[in-house]
């Protein structure tokens, strides 16, 4: 099936229009509740870098990976933003995720792997990828990295080949 994509306009129109059918004590236009009570509200967050927590990524990752949660919970269902940092001559082996990933080159360098191996991409600082659910890509980085990574949980790896997969080989 094919993606549909909204004007830009449309998308900047949806907050006026949402707003519009809003009354001050909280009903829309027709008399509902603008929101339920048991969802809840977003919460404005504001990290700088020095405010990162980073500890050591999952199991999932080759040993030497740090991790950091910026938003949501990557082990539950709903949109999660976080980052991985990697140290130079670091790689993640041909893996895949069951959701879209959407990671952005903060720093360093990244080699992309595509298509079990078929294409090859450098990354240059800035870098934007969206690897489609079920894509078979690879990573690695010769002097090291930092990416961002935006996607809907819960976060699942799966190697291509299972003896790539950290979590099964000995200790």
């Amino acid at each position: 099936m094919k993606p549909q994509t909204l004007s830009l306009a449309v998308l900047l129109a949806i907050p006026f229009v949402l707003q519009a059918g809003d009354s001050p004590d909280g009903a829309t236009a027709a008399g509902q509740a603008a929101a339920p009570a048991s969802m809840p509200a977003s919460t404005h967050v504001v990290l700088q870098e020095a405010d990162l927590k980073w500890g050591d990524a999952p199991p999932a990752f080759e040993r030497g990976a740090q991790l950091a949660v910026l938003s949501g919970d990557p082990g539950k269902p709903g949109l999660f933003v976080i980052r991985i940092k990697a140290p130079a001559g670091y790689k993640v082996a041909n893996h895949f995720h069951p959701a879209d990933e959407h990671v952005t080159l903060l720093d360093g360098d990244v080699t992309l792997q595509m298509n079990d191996g078929a294409q090859t991409q450098g990354l240059t600082r800035g870098a934007y990828v969206l690897l489609p659910a079920q894509m078979h890509h690879g990573v690695s980085t010769k002097g090291g990295m930092t990416v961002q990574v935006s996607a809907m949980g819960p976060f699942e790896l799966t190697y291509v080949d299972p003896k790539d997969d950290p979590r099964k080989r000995a200790p």
